[in-house]
């Protein structure tokens, strides 16, 4: 059933919210091999190579109190790699599926999604927009319009002024 699950979505199950139900129920099962840190102390926070405490205090200021989330390592690992290398005027654009503010890891879950057949999970796009505002650039976020109903979106750059 959960490789069922996996091919064609929730909605193999009938109805889409039993669907939802027993893929959480699933999740809750094997999410033995999460690594969740409390942060009451941030200077001993396990953070990817090239961000620092600074930037985590900038993601947690807009974060709702008591909230999980992660900090997608690779993902903001590459991205602080690759912000020195582009031209002053250039840009980076990113097509992902991002958590785009920390209020959407209360909204819903944000685990492990579907993404052209893989499993895949979220982006923390506010991470990233924290890592960007202290590199000099803004980060935001538009629809991907080429796929109706997608969760994907593009992330973007703007270098500051």
């Amino acid at each position: 059933m959960v490789s069922r699950l996996l091919e064609v979505g929730p909605e193999v199950v009938g109805d889409r919210g039993r669907g939802v139900a027993f893929w959480r129920a699933v999740w809750d099962a094997v999410r033995l091999e999460e690594r969740l840190v409390a942060l009451d102390d941030l200077s001993q926070a396990p953070l990817p190579a090239g961000l620092d405490q600074s930037h985590l205090e900038d993601l947690l200021r807009e974060a709702p109190e008591d909230v999980r989330f992660h900090l997608s390592r690779g993902a903001a690992e590459s991205f602080v790699n690759t912000l020195p290398l582009l031209h002053p005027r250039g840009y980076l654009q990113v097509q992902d599926i991002f958590v785009t503010s920390m209020g959407e890891y209360r909204q819903g879950f944000r685990g492990p999604g579907k993404l052209d057949g893989s499993v895949v999970s979220w982006v923390n796009g506010a991470l990233l927009r924290a890592v960007g505002a202290r590199a000099g650039y803004d980060v935001h976020f538009a629809p991907f319009r080429y796929r109706p109903n997608s969760r994907t979106s593009i992330l973007y750059t703007t270098q500051r002024d």
